[in-house]
């Protein structure tokens, strides 16, 4: 850590690493609201940075009110009536949290809170060659059935980050970091002031605006949860026992089924003296045999077989159906009108994209061993693409040869906009 935490924030450097995470995941995010803001910011970073360098440096940079999103839980892919209070900070605030968390993540005094081997949410990759966040997680729970464990309790924290109490973290914190000016920052960049409150009507008590709770949507968050719950994964994993925690979700291994029930009382009375509660709906009834089917961070352990769940296998062919028909909408809509079809409904886009989903989706659960399920996965999207070609052909064959090429996305070259010269009147013959 810098001798100086606090000038350590808004060092050039610093503020730059910040800009780029949060760049990065506001590129793929699914508000056109947040790529909107992330575009405007990227065209003059470098100067908007420097602006920000120096609010901070004079301590005049005030975090603005955030806006309260709602965002509906679902079960089966229907809503449970139920919500994800996520807090959307301005993209300056949101570079200024990640700048802190850069800061209190290289504080050596704060690293025994957070670097558990049994945690792995929220934190920096150990080693290169070590598995990190899911896939160390998974890992972590293979090795201890390896080791013995017969039975398991997989369980989810009920909103866990509007239950984290910002007093209990503040003082950890102010003990590693004995900074006035960074801990005032820190205070500040943790609390939460909603913009929208009165739109939000009985639902912003959900929200984190008091001295309990933290904003989920702010980086911060993650690390103070497992500040929060250092202690609880030294107890947890104490003797024959092992818990494995990602962020909220916990799974516990243990020698014996009895062993499993009695480290779950302890985790329960654990968590009840920090304000919280397993979700009961999310959580074992009673400890389950390894040799039997049981999920944990979406991933089937399937007595030898890894895989993710169907929920997630069913999402990945839901979302290619839907880039597919969207594209044959458009062919619908283009065949119709005078318009040309809107090149990223084309058929070389849609497939790129469909092509990015699947890699995407294929990276992320890489680890998985079960081949026959990607097999039957490929086999269902083959089917999805031959029908979209299909679709594509019975249009094209519809359409003028103009449009035919915008059917397919590669321009013509008589309808790119063009600027010609002119041949000088005097030298013509």
């Amino acid at each position: 850590m810098s001798a100086d935490p606090f000038k350590a924030v808004y060092k050039q450097a610093n503020l730059e690493a910040a800009w780029r995470a949060i760049e990065g995941n506001g590129r793929f995010s699914t508000s056109a609201t947040v790529r909107s803001e992330i575009d405007q910011f990227r065209e003059n970073a470098s100067g908007k940075l420097r602006s920000l360098a120096y609010r901070l440096s004079r301590e005049r940079f005030v975090f603005p009110p955030a806006k309260g999103l709602p965002i509906p839980k679902l079960r089966d892919g229907k809503k449970t009536g139920e919500f994800r209070p996520i807090v959307l900070a301005s993209v300056e605030s949101r570079i200024v949290q990640r700048a802190i968390l850069n800061v209190l993540t290289d504080t050596e005094a704060l690293r025994p809170y957070f670097e558990s081997p049994f945690s792995f949410g929220g934190l920096r990759k150990r080693s290169e060659t070590e598995p990190s966040a899911v896939p160390g997680a998974i890992a972590c729970a293979l090795q201890s059935i390896g080791d013995g464990a017969t039975h398991v309790v997989s369980a989810d924290i009920t909103s866990f980050f509007t239950r984290i109490p910002k007093s209990r973290v503040i003082n950890i914190v102010e003990k590693a970091v004995p900074n006035a000016r960074f801990m005032a920052l820190f205070e500040q960049a943790i609390s939460v002031e909603l913009a929208n409150m009165a739109e939000l009507r009985s639902r912003q008590s959900a929200f984190p605006i008091g001295e309990i709770g933290v904003a989920q949507g702010n980086s911060l968050s993650p690390l103070l949860g497992n500040i929060c719950l250092s202690e609880f994964d030294k107890l947890m994993n104490e003797g024959d026992c092992r818990c494995v925690r990602y962020i909220d979700d916990i799974l516990i291994l243990a020698p014996t089924k009895r062993a499993a029930s009695a480290r779950l009382v302890k985790a329960k009375r654990y968590l009840s003296n920090l304000g919280m509660e397993f979700s009961a709906q999310k959580t074992s009834a009673e400890p389950i045999a390894i040799q039997k089917q049981f999920e944990f961070l979406g991933i089937e352990f399937a007595n030898g077989l890894l895989r993710a769940n169907s929920k997630s296998r069913e999402r990945l062919i839901t979302s290619i159906e839907a880039v597919f028909d969207k594209s044959c909408q458009g062919f619908v809509e283009a065949s119709k009108s005078e318009n040309t079809l809107d090149r990223g409904l084309s058929l070389t886009h849609t497939l790129r994209k469909v092509d990015g989903i699947l890699n995407g989706w294929g990276k992320h659960y890489r680890f998985c061993n079960d081949g026959r399920v990607l097999e039957d996965l490929d086999r269902r999207v083959d089917e999805l693409i031959r029908n979209y070609i299909g679709r594509y052909r019975e249009m094209r064959q519809k359409a003028d040869a103009s449009r035919s090429r915008s059917l397919i996305g590669i321009a013509l070259l008589s309808g790119i906009e063009r600027t010609p010269l002119q041949w000088p009147k005097k030298a013509r013959a």
